[in-house]
């Protein structure tokens, strides 16, 4: 909660505004009480004698009640808008600048019900509770005092089932935080199995999952119902005792207020003030249960947003530094991988990238050729302490990139040095000519649009309803997975960067587009360092060095043909799929040439 206070803070005004006015709201309704008093015990003399200004003043009580109830309002709504407004910011922010470990140890579908769902009940709480916080304990005070003074007998009798109710409250409301929290989670678990199946909808449609995933989405709301019928049942319980306090004093004063004004020890006048504030005295303790469980719904909601915020961040203090192009660009040492407690992804890795060089990851799947790639990216062990387990990864050896270690550096400067196109091609859903601009923020017309030739994009975005400025679906639904792919190109080449990463950036393609876009990359690689995770035949066999990986380790390495000379690991690799893939092309071209003749 003290961080909640802190993104309260710069709102200062508006929360005292609304305090004022709730104590304006209090005095008013606690003076109401005392003329109507008056209003009883002369009603006749009031009314004869002054019936204008009393019309005066119940009008003008009634204007400022309602100006104060209206800022009441339109305080708390400000504030509280305004405040969760920083924290979903705040929290974005964060979550942009934190590690990729811990992102990775949770679910997107999670994080987001937390800036939606726990964002929610904060806001419905400072707009309808807030004030009662302020409002409840003066006009509490205020009746109370204006009670004892008109009889203290009638109201220790009309309270007389008071503490009974107060401890039995107290044991209800207790676990009324811990369920919360836990029906959150619930939540936040189920909004996660949908948002997998809205957005693997093709690959349940293609294997028939849709009967499993309702299956665990159902189970999922299960628990919710189950989770928030406790909650309801809670409050259900609550409510009766909240209607108890507000009912029982009445009883009781109206009884024993009769025989106190037969016994002359109480007038009508003072027995009608008596009833009116003792509504007030009730409402406060009535709404006491109520607002202690939204207080404990809001500290749960509180604390699964704020462990958003606590997340492991990537080191953003480190200053650029100069990168002299004439060293080493890219060296790992004795490098090896893993998540923590699971075997080794990567194991004892060493190698070297000389400038303008291309190196060529090849190996079965699940060998660690990706997972290099996201190292050098510095999406892993970019801390000071990398031996350490450091959210939730263990990282050792030695990565340099230009001659630096990992971790001296600037991670934004750091992937300033790369372009990386990956097999998981991701477009947002903006505009053709933004989704390849992200590679280099201001770049102009003209340098999109050559980007996007260089990629073999231009053809078909030429094509598209507003061509550059058409807007794209979510992830590019709109484009076929080769032109998504082109884009991404596009977008890399956009960056030239020194050093460019492949992660098998053709897969997606069919054949006539891998020959074009490949054309497009072999004239970028020429003038930078290059590291490719490979499938196409001309790649491998044009590398400078070509590393073979098998369950973590190199293997082999060397060039194309040398590999082929140890009649290894390679060579089985080169025979079952790259010879298959070669013997393909050429009886493509054999059936062209055929049809040709």
């Amino acid at each position: 909660m003290v961080k909640l206070f802190k993104y309260m803070k710069p709102y200062g005004f508006w929360i005292v505004l609304s305090i004022a006015a709730s104590l304006t709201v209090a005095a008013i309704d606690i003076w109401l009480g005392l003329f109507i008093e008056r209003l009883v015990e002369d009603a006749t003399g009031i009314f004869a004698r002054s019936f204008g200004p009393t019309l005066t003043l119940l009008a003008a009580l009634t204007i400022i009640g309602a100006a104060a109830s209206y800022a009441i309002k339109y305080a708390l709504t400000r504030f509280s808008a305004c405040a969760l407004r920083d924290i979903r910011s705040d929290i974005v922010s964060h979550l942009e600048r934190s590690t990729v470990a811990a992102l990775e140890s949770r679910h997107s579908g999670d994080l987001v019900s937390r800036l939606t769902n726990d964002t929610t009940v904060i806001q419905q709480f400072f707009m309808m509770h807030f004030s009662n916080l302020f409002y409840m304990p003066i006009v509490f005070i205020g009746a109370l005092t204006v009670l004892l003074m008109t009889s203290w007998k009638l109201v220790l009798f009309s309270l007389l089932f008071l503490p009974v109710a107060i401890v039995i409250t107290s044991v209800l409301i207790f676990p009324m935080n811990k369920m919360s929290e836990q029906l959150q989670q619930y939540l936040g678990s189920a909004n996660a199995i949908a948002q997998d199946t809205i957005g693997g909808i093709p690959m349940l449609k293609a294997f028939n999952m849709f009967k499993a995933m309702s299956l665990k989405y159902k189970a999922a709301m299960e628990l919710v119902l189950m989770k928030g019928l406790q909650v309801e049942k809670r409050r259900a319980f609550i409510a009766p005792i909240s209607l108890l306090l507000m009912s029982s004093p009445i009883i009781f004063s109206v009884s024993y207020g009769g025989y106190l004004i037969g016994e002359g020890e109480l007038s009508a006048g003072s027995m009608v003030l008596f009833l009116y504030m003792l509504n007030f005295l009730m409402q406060p303790l009535s709404m006491a249960p109520v607002l202690s469980a939204q207080i404990q719904e809001v500290k749960g909601a509180a604390k699964r947003l704020f462990e958003m915020l606590d997340l492991p961040l990537e080191p953003s203090e480190r200053e650029t530094q100069m990168i002299d192009m004439a060293v080493l660009p890219l060296e790992f040492d004795s490098v090896s991988f893993a998540y923590e407690s699971k075997p080794d992804v990567l194991e004892n890795i060493s190698f070297k990238a000389n400038s303008k060089q291309t190196v060529a990851l090849v190996g079965p799947s699940g060998s660690g050729k990706s997972t290099i790639l996201k190292l050098i990216c510095g999406f892993y062990g970019m801390e000071e302490d990398s031996e350490a387990a450091v959210s939730g990864v263990r990282l050792s050896g030695d990565i340099r990139v230009f001659g630096r270690p990992l971790q001296s550096w600037n991670p934004v400067h750091l992937r300033d040095q790369l372009a990386l196109v990956s097999q998981d091609t991701y477009l947002f859903p903006v505009s053709v000519a933004d989704n390849i601009g992200y590679g280099r923020p201001g770049a102009s017309r003209e340098d999109i649009i050559d980007a996007a030739k260089a990629a073999g994009a231009h053809a078909f975005i030429d094509m598209l309803p507003e061509r550059y400025e058409t807007v794209l679906g979510e992830r590019g639904a709109r484009l076929s997975g080769g032109e998504r792919q082109r884009l991404a190109i596009a977008r890399a080449i956009l960056k030239d960067a020194p050093i460019l990463l492949l992660d098998e950036a053709t897969s997606a393609l069919d054949t006539q587009s891998e020959s074009i876009v490949q054309e497009a990359l072999e004239r970028v690689m020429k003038d930078r360092t290059v590291l490719v995770v490979a499938h196409r035949l001309s790649t491998i066999k044009e590398a400078d060095l070509v590393l073979v990986l098998d369950q973590g380790r190199i293997v082999e390495q060397g060039t194309h043909a040398s590999l082929l000379e140890q009649r290894g690991l390679y060579m089985k690799l080169y025979y079952k799929q790259f010879a298959a893939l070669e013997s393909r092309v050429a009886k493509q071209i054999a059936s062209g040439e055929g049809a040709r003749g």
